[in-house]
């Protein structure tokens, strides 16, 4: 359990220097969720000033996590280097030791409109947001609002710091959460970075200009095109390996627009005349007795060991080897295994592709050599910000897209949806994230207007749960980044895009 960083009463979280002795008050700790977003709020502030202080006109941009930490760059007239990390780091080590009161207080939408009359930018984004309120965050001449409270002191933040990651740095709420050997996730990152700076689409403001002078057609083309563009990358690489290559193997965590990617590559690769032949991995289940068990005891038909290995390689290779190979079927009702009756062979011009949690996972293909296949991660990486200090998550990106779909296409409640996603974020920790970085190849399927689409969906879905229900909180939190877009109408995207698979109106069919 980590240490006390706000509280909650009511349903609603306040900083911890307002908790008094209340009954029903409730504490948050830093490695909740709600916990981890107060710690990083807290570190934009400090480190803001630092970067504000040190350097000339410079501006510290939030951008993405990448290796467990928050990645961001300094805007400033040079390039920073190491050195100047190692400043910022010291620094911010020294204001720790030094314990100074950070204030964070909630504010209604015309008090923070009163605080920021000096900052333009501040009050655009405030203006045209349907927030009710914030936290004002303040801390010496660094203001800022947020969705949450912030640490009461500097001296709260010990334990974290401050990395150099050219050509930003990340900053670390503690040596826990460090990860390493994320560079094919970060650059992708990158590359999307530098795609939406050099197309003036870099925040919130520039999408609702877009979408209020008319320029929202050409940005929804451009970013489809962009999409459509990886895919037919994709597509020749495999031709390039036609022959040699023998498996294509898809995964990437929940609500990443895994399907339409597969449908979209698979019509790209008919137009090179390559074919493709799927395997379910669903049949390949042990028998439930065999199921191996989590933690709590109970059957994790997550686990990679729920799959029989041996038999799914042996198939694999066979089929590979273009033999005659008996498929089994899964019975779900009795939870067994059997023969399927139906014997299958695949072409010799075909490929066969796997989509699935563990398609990362070198266990999964193990007879497969390497150099006969292709690896592909599927994530929604978001590619869009608020502003500079406000951050949109991959994770809340997804969900948002999941919380729209569960509704339309399997009648869950958002409440439902919140559920479940805890238990699907731990498979994900569990059984693709490791993994990520052994793919040949990164997919991202956001896209820079989505939220403008889902935001009409997900609002009142959102709006429908409860201060006296668990996922409130959440819920606040989605409706506070949703509140910055501006709505858009889906007639305007096409019937091809990885939306349509959360929204409807699709021409593939799921």
């Amino acid at each position: 359990m980590g240490k006390i960083v706000c509280c909650k009463r009511n349903g609603k979280l306040i900083p911890s220097s307002n908790c008094g002795d209340y009954s029903d008050i409730i504490s948050v700790y830093s490695d909740s969720i709600h916990g981890k977003y107060v710690i990083q709020h807290s570190l934009i502030i400090v480190v803001a000033h630092i970067v504000d202080n040190i350097f000339d006109n410079a501006e510290l941009k939030i951008e993405h996590t990448v290796n467990g930490g928050l990645y961001c760059e300094v805007y400033s007239n040079v390039l920073i280097s190491n050195q100047d990390v190692k400043e910022i780091n010291k620094k911010f080590k020294n204001l720790i030791k030094k314990n100074e009161p950070i204030c964070s207080k909630y504010k209604t939408k015309d008090e923070l409109l009163e605080i920021f009359t000096d900052n333009e930018e501040k009050i655009n984004l405030l203006k045209n947001s349907t927030i009710e309120g914030a936290f004002y965050a303040e801390y010496k001449d660094i203001k800022d609002f947020f969705h949450t409270p912030l640490v009461n002191s500097t001296g709260e933040l010990d334990g974290a710091y401050i990395n150099y990651y050219p050509p930003g740095m990340i900053m670390f709420a503690s040596k826990e959460y460090e990860k390493v050997g994320q560079e094919k996730l970060f650059n992708v990152f990158l590359e999307t970075e530098k795609w939406a700076k050099i197309l003036n689409w870099q925040n919130v403001e520039h999408l609702n200009k877009s979408i209020e002078s008319d320029k929202i057609n050409h940005l929804v083309h451009v970013a489809e095109a962009l999409h459509e563009r990886k895919i037919v990358d994709i597509a020749n690489d495999v031709n390039d390996r036609r022959g040699e290559l023998k498996l294509i193997s898809i995964a990437g965590p929940s609500s990443s627009g895994k399907t339409s990617f597969l449908k979209r590559l698979t019509v790209q690769l008919s137009v090179l005349g390559i074919y493709t032949t799927g395997i379910s991995l669903d049949n390949y289940f042990v028998d439930r007795g065999k199921t191996p068990l989590d933690e709590k005891g109970k059957p994790d038909y997550e686990s990679i060991e729920a799959i029989d290995l041996d038999l799914f390689n042996k198939g694999l290779k066979n089929l590979i080897n273009l033999e005659e190979v008996e498929l089994p079927v899964f019975d779900f009702h009795t939870g067994t295994r059997k023969p399927s009756g139906v014997k299958s062979k695949i072409e010799k011009n075909h490929i066969i592709i796997i989509e699935g949690i563990h398609g990362l996972n070198e266990r999964l293909t193990k007879s497969v050599p390497k150099a006969q296949k292709l690896k592909i991660y599927v994530s929604a990486l978001t590619q869009i910000n608020i502003d500079d200090t406000h951050r949109i998550s991959t994770t809340d990106n997804r969900l948002i897209r999941r919380i729209v779909r569960d509704y339309h296409f399997r009648n869950h409640t958002a409440e439902q949806t919140f559920e479940m996603w805890r238990s699907v974020r731990r498979g994900e920790e569990k059984n693709i994230f490791p993994f990520q970085e052994e793919s040949d190849v990164m997919f991202n399927s956001a896209l820079l207007y989505e939220f403008s689409i889902l935001k009409s969906f997900a609002e009142p879905l959102l709006n429908d749960i409860r201060k006296d229900k668990p996922y409130y909180l959440d819920a606040q939190r989605l409706l506070f980044i949703l509140s910055f877009f501006k709505s858009m109408s889906p007639k305007m995207m096409p019937h091809t895009s990885v939306l349509r698979e959360f929204i409807g109106g699709s021409s593939f069919e799921y």
